[in-house]
């Protein structure tokens, strides 16, 4: 069964690419600002840890 026909592939994957490109730099600063979250957690139960 041969699809290239039915889909344009070329189109897909450009189209698919510049979501990417679009998207990526706002996922990165979602990530990096759950990533700084996560280790500010860390260094706070680390510290009532030592003081208690």
């Amino acid at each position: 069964m041969n699809l290239s026909g039915v889909w344009d592939w070329m189109f897909f994957w450009d189209s698919f690419g510049f979501f990417l490109k679009t998207v990526a730099s706002f996922l990165m600063i979602i990530v990096a600002i759950i990533a700084v979250g996560m280790l500010l957690k860390v260094v706070i139960q680390a510290v009532r840890e030592s003081k208690s």
